[in-house]
């Protein structure tokens, strides 16, 4: 492994990145917590990390912007150095039916969760070439192939795609020292469930098991471990099998 220890997290002022963010920090890591909206929240994780003697830094980008995510991955190095852990964190999601749903919202769920994944990780692979090490991990969802459900057929596209993407990048970085894996998260109750509109987070609360956030931070620590150096490619599910009943 590098002896640099950076980590990136897209997304990483609220939710699940939060979880990620605190936890890598935990792991030694420096890490730049990215934001879009959640400036107080990417900054509050930040406090949180330096007050426990880590490093880390808060930078605003829209990744769904092909420019802002390779700022974002400069803005990176040029503060901490280059990142050899990208955790493609940032999503978007808008739940609405097919015939309803309209093309800029398609193009934004699109745009945050597969571009921007796309974006931040051609960005960063350049650095993890440099260092012969290097961990990409992607976000999936049940909803991108194991769990099918109406009014998802944007953010399905898009966590379908994830899943496709990482399975290339795997086979493609594999003699290069780094990995590529998805986790696919099950219900955790983030504030993107609840403002995806359709009364989502109710109906997920009647149906699924809710997962904490930091259980999904520990499958990023697993997977950003010497313990994970030969898995990749791979899809992680932490979701308890799926709905209940």
């Amino acid at each position: 492994m590098s002896n640099d220890k950076v980590a990136l997290v897209t997304g990483g002022g609220r939710g699940i990145g939060t979880a990620v963010s605190r936890r890598l920090a935990e792991e030694g890591f420096a890490v730049a917590v990215n934001y879009s909206r959640s400036a107080d929240g990417a900054r509050a994780v930040v406090k949180e990390i330096e007050a426990l003697g880590g490093r880390a830094v808060a930078i605003r980008a829209d990744v769904s912007a092909a420019d802002e995510a390779a700022a974002l991955v400069a803005a990176t190095t040029e503060l901490l150095g280059a990142p050899t852990v990208l955790v493609n964190n940032a999503g978007f999601n808008q739940n609405a039916s097919a015939r309803s749903l309209g093309p800029d919202a398609w193009d934004r769920v699109l745009g945050v969760n597969l571009h921007g994944a796309y974006y931040c990780t051609h960005a960063a692979l350049p650095g993890m070439y440099a260092a012969g090490w290097g961990r990409v991990i992607f976000f999936g969802s049940p909803s991108g192939g194991r769990s099918i459900a109406p009014t998802m057929a944007a953010y399905a596209a898009a966590k379908a795609g994830i899943a496709a993407m990482a399975k290339v990048l795997a086979k493609e970085v594999g003699r290069r020292g780094i990995t590529a894996n998805t986790i696919v998260p099950g219900f955790v109750d983030t504030d993107m469930v609840r403002d995806s509109g359709a009364g989502n987070s109710e109906i997920m609360h009647a149906t699924w098991p809710e997962i904490p956030a930091s259980a999904i931070a520990d499958a990023v620590a697993f997977l950003v471990s010497d313990r994970a150096a030969y898995v990749s490619g791979e899809e992680l599910g932490v979701w308890l099998g799926g709905p209940i009943g």
